[in-house]
This record gives C-alpha cells, structure tokens and sequence, in this order.
C-alpha cells in the first residue's frame, strides 16, 4: 500500500495543533469523507489493511481510533491537507479531556423521572463514594438505559468505558469480564495471567495459579485507567457464574478506587437470597465497596412526560390513563407503547396482546433476510457478536450490517460493541413463540454450530441433538476444571446429569454424576456434592453394578470427612466394610474411614485402618490409594507424637502422589511436612514450605485445600513477626470455608484469628471468634478443635483479668484424655498460666512439668518454650528462684533459636519479673522494655489497616 508523500510519520504536534473551531464527531466525519471519496467501508478497509468490521465499529462510533489508525485511514482516503487535518481534528476531540473539574452532562432528553439517579451517576464517576454502583430491579424498569446513560457521561469526562453484559447461557467461565478485556488488548497486551481468562488467547499450556490471573486482571485496569479513569460496566448480572463473580470482586478490592469505578444492573427478581450473586454483592457491601440502588417505578407525572416523548405527540387523556394503568410505571413499556400511540393514536386494549401485536406488526413489515435474522436473536434470547450471528443466518459478516439496518429503523435492536440484541425480552417471546416446533429445533442448530463452547449445549438440546449436547458440557466442564473454576464446573456437570437422566442412560448419568460430586466437592459444597454422589450410587445400584457403589460410598465417608461430620461418614461406610473385597473399592473405603477416624482425633484406629489401606493397595498395585495410605497414616502419627515415623510416611505419600499425578494428596502431604517443622520450631523453614504449598494449592483450586493453605501461612506468619499479614490471612481463610462449606478450616481460621485479637488488645473479638471455633468444633465432634479454641479462650480469660474461669474452662477437658494428643499437651501451657493467674502456683507447677515432659517427647518446641516460661513463673512466685532461673533460661534460649519476635516478648516479660525480683532494676527494664517494644511492633502491624 503507497503513502501520501510526506505523510509517513504523525507526531504529538499534529494532534496538539489540529483546529478547534469544528464540533462534527469523529464517526460522522469518517463516514462523511469516505462517501466524498466514494468508497465502500469493505474498499476503505482494503485500501488500509484494517478490518471492514473495523471501519463499521468506527462509523458507528464504538471504537476510538489510535493517531496510527488515523493516519491509515487518511492515506486510504487520499485526503488533502485541510481534510487530514479536519480528520485529525475529530480524533482529538474525541480523546481530549477538558483541564479541570468536568460538569456533568446533563441529562438526556429520554432520560425521565431519573433525576436523583443521574446525581447518583455523577457523583459515582467523580471517584467519591464507593467504588461498585449496582442497579437493582424488575424486567423494564430501566436499568439498562440507566448504563448506557452512565457511559455517555463518563464519556464526556474522557474515561475510558469498558461496557459487558452477561450472557442467560453462560459462556467463558469468567465472562462477562474475560470478553471486556479481550476488547481492548490492541491497546494494552495481557500479561500471561490474563491472557489465559481469554479464549482467543488461551495455550494447551497449564493454567497459571487463580490469583495470578485474578492480579494481572487488576493490573490490566490499573493500567487503562491511568490518563482519565476506567468505568466498566456489567449488564444483567443476574446471569454472572460464579467464577465470573470471583473475578468481579477480586477486581473490585484489589484496583485504585479512584481510578477504576465499576457500575452493574441486575434482575433482583431472578435471584435467591443463596445464589452466588446474592453472596457477592453482600460480601462487598460489607466491606464497604458496593452501594446498591434499586429502582422503582415511575411517578405518573414522570410516566406522562416519556409517554408523550416516545409518541412523540401530545397523548388524549383517555389514551394516557390507559397506558399509564397497562404499563404500571415501567419505562421499556411506556416507550413501547408511546411508539404505538404515535402511529395509531391510540394505545392496545391490555398490555400483553399490545405489545405482542405491536411486534408482530412491525416484524412484519421487516424484508425477509432481516426478520430471519431477528428470528435467530429470538432463538438465541441472548446479546450476540455479530460475526457470529452472521455465520448462524448463512450471511457474510459485511453483509450484515446492511441486513440489519431495518431492524435498527424499527426500534427492534440494540447494537453496541458487545454484540446485538433485540431491544427486549418480550420482543423474544413474540417471535419465538410464533415459531413452529421443528423450525425451532432448525434455529436452534444453527446458533448451536456458530456459538461453540457452553452455550451450544443449550442449543443442541433444544434442537433435540442430545448426544451433541452431552458432548459440549462435557468439554465444557473439564474446560472449566482445568481453568480451576470448579464452580462452572460443577455448573456444567449438573446440566449434563439433568440431561443424560432424560436419556434413560444410568450409567452415563452415574458417571456424570460423579465428576458432578468431585466439582462440586472442590468448590467447597459439600451438601450439593452429597446429594450429586447419592444420586450417582442411585444409578449404579439400578445397573447391580457393585464395585462403582462401594466407591462412591467411599467418596460419600470422605465428602463427610471434608463436610466436617465424621459420625456420619463413619455411618456410612460401616456396612459397606463388613464385606472385605479386594480391588479399588475396598482400599479407598478404609481411606475414608481412616480419614474420619482421623477427624474425629481416634488417631491409634486412623493408624490401624490406613495400614490396612497400605497393604490392600499394594496388593492391588493402586498407587494412589498407597499414597492415600501413607498420607492418612502420616498426619495421625503426627498427632500422637510419632514424628519420625509420620515424616517418613508424609514423604512417601508425597512422592508417590507425584509419581502418579496425584496433586492433592502430594499438597496435603507437604502441608503434613510444613507443620511437623513449624512445631519444632524450624520457623523459617516452615514458612518457606507453607508459601509453597499455598501456590501449588491455588493451582488446585480446591477450596477446602486453599482455606487450609492460607490458614497455615496465617499461623506462620504470627511466629514470625508478621502479624498484619496474619491477620488477613486468618480472614481470608474464613471466607474460602465460609457459609458452611468447610467447618474445620472455618474452625481453624477462627482459632487463629481470636488468638491474634487477644494479643492486640480486641479481647471481646477474641471472645466472638473462638467461642465459634468451639461451636464448630463440637458441631464436627472434633475434641482437637474444641480444645485448642478453649486454651486461648483461657488465656484471653487471663488479659480480661478472669483466670478462675479459664481454668475451669480447661481442666474438664484435659481430664477426659487417657493420652494426651497432640493438641491436648498444646494446652497444658495456659492452663497452667491460668492456674497461677488464679492464684495457685503449685498447681501451675505441676501442669508446666507435665507440659514440659509432654512437649519434649513430641518435639513441641512452640508449646515447650511456653512451658518454661511458665514453670519458670510459677518456682518465681514460690521463691526457687534458682529453678525459675534454669526455666527462663531454657524458654529464652529455645525463643533466640527459633529468632520468633512473639515468643521472644513473652519470654522477655517474664525475665523482667525474674529480674524485679532479683533486685535488678536495670535488667529488668531492659528486659521488659524489649517486650514492650515486640509487642507494639507487632500490634502496630495487625491493626495498620484499622
């Protein structure tokens, strides 16, 4: 392609100096000059090297051009310097931003009875306020006129619009966003994160972790949003999956709030107060990042005013009272029945048969080829990219825009850079419902073959081709699995099961099922996931296939195990046991015993039944279920004490899993590892290991594994000093096991997180947190729970200045141990600072004896350095002073060697108190002075966000 002469190059003066006077947008002024010249867009676009659906999305003002796609289109044109410069001109306005504050627009002359949510617009695009506006409301109240209002206003402002909708089908398991994004990469190239959210863009390459995706998208705004801002705007949210939703709320508290503001609507009538929609806008409400506005109909007056302004005539009084009583106050029915005013003069006799009657006139009177194509967005009762609606209709892609345009003159469609749509809903049921059957299933084939991915399974199934369909959600859920959506996932499988059950097909439904269980097992819903595992063993037992029910049974004992009702689970299994097979089933029914043995802290049977697992899966040669074996056999020795022995079991589980691909059991293995370290007081190894295997669980996605991981790296980071970091952590474990998903992980997020609130002071939050932690844990009948939740409840009984209670609180427990576990001797050290709180330091004495003896045949540093202090205290307050002095000695040395800021401030204000009563003022001051400032270092971290 040749270049004006000259024209090579266009530098920042020509768009600085280009002339002010002309006020033509630069969409008006492209379609002006190119029809001077006398060209086609498909001849423009040849001429430039641009796309003709390019050229069209700039004609039509959806896209800003770039200075070099201005200078492409000026060459293609052949324009003369004084028609450059009015094109370059036009390419300024529209990306120029006016210096200082920028007055809000006002508001648009359709724009009625909207005047206190238009200030509610303005101030949102300000940047003040919270940063996520949500529109609530009923089919036709206006909530979509509302966005498009709020995209002409930010417009005006120069910020960048970032406009999505959701799609009834579903779609890319992190649409709509995915597909907002992947709009505006010509300008902005994804980092490998981000690239993978977008189709076009996605390798057969492993996915990167969740949050790196998550990060790269955040990073991905940030960087549009740096010269004026970004709005994104997000259309029928009551469609968004799950991930989807994730991805949203990430977004939402992790980019400039000032910068990037983020504006949605949504059909509050379609949604229940447990869908995932209703958990995310409550989640940010809480966290004061989302303010929500529902709208409400019309006043009459309002009504009358846009009644008149759609007919565009004054309205009889007759004809007015009609409509306003048919159309109740809703603004899509006022306009749709103004339009029917203003060419009969007078309004249907009921609402439904007159704007049915008014679609069916004026698709009537459509040609041919475009009402086919209104047929198809009927059909597809979805917002559709045009290429592919073009290929669905058998058209050219060129040729649709000319198709299109009577429907477009009729007030039928809604066109922006998203795709189209019928203009509403009841425009699609009209048509839709007029359609024969067997044309129907024709449509719905055709959109099936153009769509792809999940959304074709809709389609195939509605044109009657089920084994199409199967096969599409089918993809489409290991697609999502393999994305770590375990969500959409599980969305999928259940579709597939409602499907395959129509068929008649049990053992296709059975196996379905299955994964359906496992998805929705990695989601962390484990009731759905027990309802979808029952129904698969249904299936099985109408096929007297027998080995596949003993298995899911055995999925069934583990699903409890993870649920945290182990009672139920060992239930379960039970009868299934008495009958000793051999094969697959037999060893994964012990794993699931042995793990709710294990939840249920009876470690001497978890070790006995997972040796018996051991033995019947090498007979079996069944890899996994040999490093299951080893991996439940490994944690319960640990909590008996028998470290060496679980080390060695823990590393073979972990290397066996790696050998046969078996990523969660190599990450519970490593977490087993980590723990074994963190207590022997290898802190910073420890914390090294649980940073791992947070990133290998994110990977996974599994949510019950994740809470596990951020609640470790949370317990880690308190020794270690980073006490701001653990408490986000701690909460944010507790999200990822909240609403009932994983009550163990939840129970141990909370026992972290009360502890870390007594240490800062927040002694009624310590009390709220760990009092639900001894909820949960006898919710589950987990003693281990109930007794590491009490023993901080006891200390915090002690800073409330209530020692007698803290003590009463643990005694009872530990007398019910024959053998002290391993979170039973964890507790002997504040009991026995309770008992010399209250009063009664030979009793302290005893119990930090036993603690110390305890502690040392475990390995137990972290507990072993409190013992010490402890028993150090309590010969101090008898007057050995020589004992105390070994005690203390032993706690700092243990603290120093570990380097943990936490223990080592407990243990210097204790040598304080050893140095008061020595005598030694000086030491004591510089001892409790070190305390003093350990303390408020760490303090300051964990509250810097208050």
């Amino acid at each position: 392609m040749s270049r004006a002469p000259g024209r090579a190059t266009m530098d920042r003066r020509e768009v600085r100096d280009m002339p002010d006077g002309a006020t033509e947008t630069f969409d008006r002024t492209l379609v002006r000059l190119r029809r001077a010249a006398g060209l086609t867009q498909e001849q423009l676009a040849q001429r430039c090297g641009l796309s003709a659906r390019g050229v069209g999305n700039l004609e039509r003002g959806q896209r800003h051009p770039r200075r070099v796609t201005v200078q492409l289109l000026a060459d293609g044109l052949a324009l003369p310097e004084s028609a450059r410069a009015e094109l370059l001109a036009a390419a300024r306005r529209g990306r120029q931003r006016p210096a200082g504050p920028v007055p809000p627009p006002p508001p648009a002359p359709d724009l009625i009875g909207r005047t206190e949510e238009h200030a509610l617009l303005d101030k949102h695009l300000s940047g003040t306020g919270r940063p996520f506006l949500v529109f609530a409301g009923q089919t036709g109240i206006g909530k979509t006129r509302l966005l498009a209002e709020a995209a002409r206003m930010a417009e005006a402002r120069g910020t960048a619009v970032l406009s999505t909708a959701c799609s009834r089908h579903g779609g890319e398991p992190y649409a709509p966003l995915s597909e907002a994004f992947a709009r505006h990469l010509s300008e902005h190239p994804a980092g490998p994160g981000l690239a993978f959210l977008l189709p076009e863009q996605r390798t057969a390459e492993p996915a990167p972790p969740r949050w790196l995706m998550f990060a790269e998208a955040a990073r991905f705004l940030d960087t549009l949003a740096r010269r004026h801002g970004v709005l994104v705007l997000l259309d029928d949210l009551q469609w968004a999956g799950p991930d989807g939703l994730a991805l949203l709320a990430s977004l939402v508290q992790d980019v400039r709030p000032d910068r990037v503001r983020f504006l949605a609507a949504y059909r509050d009538t379609e949604i229940a107060a447990a869908e995932p929609l209703a958990d995310t806008l409550l989640d940010l409400y809480r966290k004061g990042l989302l303010t929500q506005h529902s709208l409400s109909p019309l006043a009459d007056e309002d009504a009358t005013t846009l009644l008149r302004h759609s007919a565009g005539t004054e309205v009889g009084h007759s004809a007015r009272d009609r409509v306003l009583r048919l159309a109740g106050g809703l603004p899509l029915f006022l306009v749709q029945l103004g339009h029917v005013l203003g060419r009969t003069g007078k309004p249907p006799a009921e609402l439904p048969w007159g704007l049915a009657h008014a679609v069916r006139r004026q698709v009537g009177a459509l040609p041919e080829r475009t009402a086919e194509v209104l047929t198809l967005l009927a059909v597809g009762q979805q917002r559709m990219d045009p290429d592919v609606l073009a290929a669905a209709a058998g058209l050219d892609p060129a040729e649709l825009s000319e198709v299109l345009a009577p429907a477009h003159t009729a007030r039928l469609l809604d066109e922006n850079a998203e795709g189209v749509r019928l203009t509403h809903e009841l425009v699609a049921e009209v048509v839709n419902g007029d359609l024969p059957p067997s044309r129907r299933h024709v449509l719905h084939r055709r959109l099936a073959e153009a769509l792809g991915g999940a959304a074709a399974a809709y389609h195939y199934t509605h044109a009657q081709d089920t084994e199409r369909a199967a096969q599409t959600l089918r993809h489409a859920a290991e697609n999502a699995s393999r994305q770590a959506a375990h969500d959409t996932a599980a969305q999928h499988w259940g579709a597939l099961v409602d499907l395959l059950d129509r068929t008649g097909s049990q053992p296709a439904v059975a196996e379905a099922a299955e994964a359906w269980a496992a998805a929705l097992a990695a989601a962390g819903r484990y009731d759905a996931a027990l309802a979808a595992a029952e129904r698969a063993l249904l299936g099985y037992r109408k096929e007297g296939d027998e080995e596949r029910q003993r298995l899911v049974i055995a999925r069934i004992g583990y699903l409890h195990y993870q649920r945290g009702t182990p009672r139920e689970g060992l239930a379960r299994i039970a009868p299934t046991l008495t009958e000793d097979r051999p094969g697959g089933s037999a060893v994964r029914l012990r794993l699931a015993r042995a793990a709710n043995l294990y939840q249920s802290t009876r470690y001497r049977e978890s070790v006995e039944v997972s040796t018996a697992a051991i033995v019947a899966a090498e007979a079996a040669e069944d890899e996994h279920g040999l490093a299951g074996g080893h991996l439940r056999r490994g944690l319960a020795l640990r909590l008996l004490g028998r470290n060496e022995e679980a080390l060695a079991d823990l590393h073979t589980a972990a290397a066996t899993a790696e050998l046969c691909g078996d990523r969660e059991i190599v990450v519970r293995a490593l977490t087993g590892v980590a723990v074994l370290h963190h207590y022997r007081g290898e802190l910073a190894r420890a914390d090294r290991q649980f940073d791992r295997i947070l990133r290998l669980a994110e990977e996974l996605g599994d949510r019950e594994l994740l809470s596990r991981a951020v609640c470790n790296v949370g317990a880690s980071a308190v020794y270690v000093g980073r006490w701001g970091d653990a408490r986000r952590r701690f909460s944010q474990a507790l999200e990822l096991a909240g609403h009932g998903r994983s009550p163990m992980c939840g129970a141990m997020a909370l026992i972290g997180r009360g502890a870390l609130w007594s240490a800062c002071g927040r002694y009624d939050a310590a009390a709220d947190d760990l009092t639900r932690g001894i909820r949960l844990g006898r919710e589950s009948d987990n003693a281990d729970i109930i007794c590491n939740a009490s023993a901080q409840l006891a200390e915090n009984d002690v800073r409330t200045g209530r020692p007698e209670r803290g003590v009463r609180r643990l005694l009872p427990l530990l007398a019910l141990q024959g053998e002290r576990s391993w979170q039973m001797t964890d507790a002997l050290p504040f009991l026995a600072e309770a008992q010399l709180a209250a009063g009664d330091p030979v009793a302290a004495g005893e119990t930090a004896a036993e603690a110390v003896a305890c502690t040392e045949h475990i390995e137990h540093i972290l507990a072993r350095t409190d013992a010490f202090r402890v028993q150090g205290l309590a010969f101090l307050r008898r007057g050995a002073v020589s004992p105390a002095e070994e005690s203390m000695e032993e706690a700092r040395s243990l603290a120093e060697r570990m380097a943990s800021p936490y223990l080592l401030a407990r243990v210097s204000a204790a040598l304080a108190d050893l140095s008061d009563h020595r005598g030694d003022s000086v030491a004591a001051a510089r001892h409790r002075r070190r305390a003093e400032e350990l303390f408020t270092e760490l303090r300051r971290d964990a509250l810097a966000e208050d």
